[in-house]
């Protein structure tokens, strides 16, 4: 009888300690992109503050070019056929510029909105003028700045709604 009561004790003892124990909470790693399948993007948002990046490469292609190097988030490409029905917007984002900071620890900023390209491409054309390295395969465009780097900001009014323009600044 002794030996019942014990492994009873025991027993319920486990189940207190199991529910005690908590549940590991699991990171969320916030506006970025992360699968072991390609490299992690972090993405536009908007913002009360802008985003700034002290750019020295700019990669720009069609979305499907950098398909196998980086982990798109799944509005810009789909993969699935319930990302497809999920976001069936993605058939619109046809090109994408890809920022890499002069600082290795940054996170490349990938930039798929269309009022936020077109102010890049405004920045980009300036850089071109003064002197920044473009080079062209047909398939991708891609702006080196060598040794220096260019001040980019974007900033999208949160009070703008959905729909508002990205404002792009070349510093």
């Amino acid at each position: 009888m002794e030996m019942k009561n014990m492994e009873i004790a025991l027993i319920l003892m486990a189940f207190v300690a199991l529910g005690m124990a908590k549940k590991k909470e699991t990171r969320k790693f916030g506006q970025m992109t992360l699968n072991m399948g390609g490299q992690a993007l972090e993405y536009l948002k908007t913002s009360v503050k802008p985003i700034t990046r002290n750019v020295q490469r700019v990669e720009w292609a069609n979305k499907i070019h950098f398909e196998e190097r980086y982990e798109l988030p799944p509005w810009v490409l789909p993969k699935s056929d319930d990302d497809r029905a999920q976001f069936k917007g993605a058939e619109r984002v046809q090109e994408v510029a890809i920022l890499h900071d002069a600082d290795p620890s940054e996170i490349p900023l990938l930039v798929y909105q269309v009022t936020a390209l077109r102010g890049l491409d405004h920045a980009l054309a300036k850089a071109q003028e003064d002197g920044a390295l473009v080079e062209d395969d047909g398939r991708l465009l891609v702006l080196d700045m060598g040794e220096d780097s260019l001040k980019i900001s974007f900033l999208r009014n949160p009070k703008g709604g959905k729909f508002a323009p990205f404002i792009v600044n070349l510093d």
